[in-house]
């Protein structure tokens, strides 16, 4: 049995390790592993990664993990062989993780063809899911002037899709999949068409602020824009993603969630779009449509102060989205030929 360090402050990512078992025959239901536990956790599975299997106990609220990590330390003492989805497991391991950065990816397959309008039912979607763990968080979000999370969709087809939602505050993960876990391997209304979930989630990438600051410099970054991506600049849209516009609002996203201590002063760029090759595309809304640019674009920064920021900022995008509109799936944002971290 391992656990990680940090157990006391952390414990919002715990996740339980198993592993498939044949030689027990009466495993516990993990429904009724905690019995004492008031209210009971969710138990959400993980896609599965180089064989390993880990689950996720949930709870709607902060305050209950430390008491939820208590116990299930003491029930692993005495018995560590349960029941997940009619197989039988042993339990491993015991993760807990110091991340304040997520992107959970839900495949949903639909009974019908999907509109390509979604961008308000997804965003709709999620602060119901927010608020089925509470809904006065919910509204908090709803009243932010930068809302600590992002939206995006991938087509597979005109049935299959993959919502990705990247989330900037730790203390979302909980209650976001506490408001998820109960609609996993059922169905909810997407612009009116029945969608059934995974039964399980991908916690894709994990990260934080102390890490990102930790990234080695590139004075040459090239982002790649992966949804219509566009700006607001003197009153009106820009499309292009100038040096200044991308960065400058990375910076602001940045200073508003991360440490004080990790906060960076405002910036003149000193910058040069080396290459690019973008095209414009119309993000469609149920009532009319925004221009954006899709594509790539190539940074290079002289002074290697600001090359050091904008190396981070460019991480951070993947996070944090580009532009406006990005909890509606605008802005969508990777940075090309780098491991993230």
């Amino acid at each position: 049995m391992t656990f990680t360090k940090d157990i006391e402050t952390n414990l919002t990512g715990l996740k339980l390790v198993l592993k498939r078992t044949q030689t027990v025959t009466n495993p516990t239901p993990l429904i009724s592993w905690l019995p004492q536990t008031q209210p009971q956790p969710a138990w959400i599975g993980l896609k599965t990664h180089a064989g390993v299997s880990k689950i996720m106990p949930v709870m709607p609220d902060l305050s209950l993990y430390p008491k939820l990590m208590e116990l299930i330390c003491g029930r692993i003492s005495q018995s560590n062989y349960v029941e997940w989805q009619q197989e039988a497991y042993e339990m491993v391991g015991v993760e807990t993780d110091t991340d304040t950065l997520h992107t959970i990816q839900i495949s949903l397959v639909a009974a019908a063809s999907l509109p390509s309008t979604l961008g308000r039912a997804i965003h709709a979607q999620c602060f119901q899911w927010f608020a089925n763990a509470n809904p006065a968080l919910a509204q908090h979000l709803h009243q932010q002037e930068s809302v600590p999370f992002t939206l995006g969709i991938k087509y597979f087809s005109s049935k299959k899709i993959q919502l990705r939602i990247t989330l900037l505050k730790q203390e979302l993960l909980a209650p976001l999949l506490w408001g998820i876990h109960s609609n996993l391997g059922g169905e909810i209304n997407l612009a009116g068409v029945p969608c059934r979930l995974s039964k399980e989630i991908d916690i894709s990438h994990a990260s934080s602020f102390e890490k990102l600051v930790q990234i080695p410099v590139q004075n040459t970054i090239k982002l790649q824009f992966l949804s219509p991506t566009s700006f607001k600049q003197s009153g009106a849209i820009q499309p292009f993603p100038l040096p200044d516009l991308v960065f400058n609002g990375l910076l602001r996203r940045w200073n508003h969630f991360a440490p004080p201590q990790l906060k960076f002063p405002e910036i003149k760029w000193n910058c040069l779009v080396s290459a690019f090759e973008l095209k414009t595309h119309a993000f469609k809304l149920e009532v009319g449509g925004e221009i954006g640019a899709e594509g790539w674009v190539r940074y290079r920064f002289n002074d290697n102060e600001q090359a050091k920021i904008a190396t981070v900022l460019a991480h951070f995008a993947h996070f944090a989205g580009v532009g406006r509109k990005t909890t509606m799936g605008m802005g969508q944002t990777s940075i090309q030929n780098s491991k993230l971290r």
